[in-house]
């Protein structure tokens, strides 16, 4: 019988965990209660208390219970991350559910994060609403979410409608979806694109497409790169046509959750050794709502991309330290890594007399990529815009060529 994980707080959110246990079990699966609750009365037991989660972190209750808020939290969220992990890898659950306010929402986040893309994961959240950073909730995995509309205070008409769809929806996961990531064997390469390289990258992916070569794109704005390296560690992509870098623009400026220095791109293939084609398309601008503008921003300049996003100009000392740190990663390579960079520009509106023409920093660029890339890493120039078809051709048969000499 498959069985569903319920990460809740025995506390505080008991008539809300009687309800969705009922309807797991009316639909023909087992419910696992775990118990994160952190308050002194616990009116239901869990399957799994607090005491048994908190334990395989090292701590006790006694000791948790003494803690301020920020700290008991803290200690809840170890173990119920290392309590999920283990059910997860034992496979004693089928599915996790985890439902409640900001509090909750942050615990069961951390935990439903260690689990791999595919495994049916879903929270059904008070704070899923208004305006909110998505990464709060979800990180950089596959999570469903579900606003609670009403708060959870004991069961009405709204609760029952909502968290019964949750239900269903988790018990359609479990039952009718695809817990894993399959690739059959074969080797799958990723592309990373985004709005203005998204031409080129298409192209080259269709020509390797009809080569016989399978391609998954990565949206490089945040979430997208992170994700890739990710599924690189673990196997999933074989290859990499890395030709938008733009996080690592964002990383730069401590933009999209990425902290400056934190190694976050570029990284994965590197470690691995697989095949990798890299392009620094997109690191030439900083896209930023207008309430992020930076102080010299007329000075700078910038447009718009739609109503509410700028794509605002760098410095060229920011764009070159950029490359150092792109040079400085790839060149930790086990494998057989190609550079190339077109001389014409690296993103739309970046042709003769357009926004973004730079053609003397791509000059200094070329120059950085000669001398300090190591020379086990081939490098390659073009005079060529990176959205000229010309361009998305050689990109196909470059990432042809590493795929054709091999990867470690």
């Amino acid at each position: 019988m498959a069985v569903i994980a319920v990460i809740a707080c025995c506390d505080t959110k008991y008539h809300e965990i009687v309800f969705v246990r009922e309807k797991i079990r009316a639909a023909g699966m087992e419910p696992m209660v775990l118990d994160i609750s952190t308050g002194e009365r616990v009116p239901i037991q869990g399957d799994i208390s607090r005491e048994q989660i908190l334990a395989v972190s090292g701590y006790t209750w006694e000791q948790v219970s003494k803690m301020d808020k920020s700290g008991a939290i803290s200690a809840m969220t170890d173990g119920i991350c290392r309590m999920t992990r283990l059910l997860y890898e034992e496979k004693k659950i089928d599915g996790v559910i985890g439902m409640g306010g900001l509090q909750n929402t942050v615990v069961c986040s951390a935990a439903l994060r260690l689990l791999p893309v595919g495994f049916p994961k879903l929270i059904c959240s008070t704070i899923a609403s208004g305006y909110r950073y998505f990464d709060t909730v979800v990180g950089d995995k596959d999570i469903m979410v579900l606003p609670s509309i009403v708060d959870f205070a004991g069961m009405n008409p709204i609760s029952q409608a909502v968290l019964g769809n949750a239900v269903g929806a988790m018990v359609g996961m479990v039952s009718a979806g695809t817990s894993s990531i399959d690739t059959g064997g074969e080797c799958y390469i990723a592309a990373t694109l985004m709005g203005i390289t998204n031409d080129t990258v298409m192209q080259a992916s269709d020509e390797l497409a009809k080569r016989g070569r399978r391609t998954i794109s990565f949206h490089s704005t945040g979430i997208g790169g992170k994700v890739m390296e990710d599924l690189i560690r673990q196997g999933i992509i074989g290859a990499v046509m890395d030709l938008s870098l733009h996080e690592m623009t964002a990383e730069y400026f401590g933009g999209y959750g990425y902290s400056k220095g934190a190694d976050n791109r570029l990284c994965a293939a590197a470690e691995t050794g697989i095949p990798a084609l890299v392009c620094p398309g997109g690191i030439d601008f900083a896209c930023l709502r207008s309430d992020e503008l930076f102080e010299d921003a007329e000075e700078r300049g910038y447009v718009w991309h739609n109503k509410d996003l700028t794509h605002t100009r760098l410095y060229e000392h920011e764009i070159l330290e950029i490359t150092q740190t792109i040079v400085s990663r790839l060149n930790r390579s086990r494998g057989r890594t190609e550079v190339v960079l077109p001389l014409g520009g690296l993103r739309t509106l970046s042709r003769p007399g357009e926004f973004f023409y730079k053609p003397e920093t791509i000059r200094k660029m070329r120059e950085i990529f000669e001398k300090e890339l190591k020379p086990e890493i081939i490098f390659k120039t073009y005079d060529l815009n990176f959205c000229d078809p010309e361009f998305a051709h050689i990109c196909a048969e470059e990432m042809e060529r590493l795929l054709e000499a091999g990867g470690r």
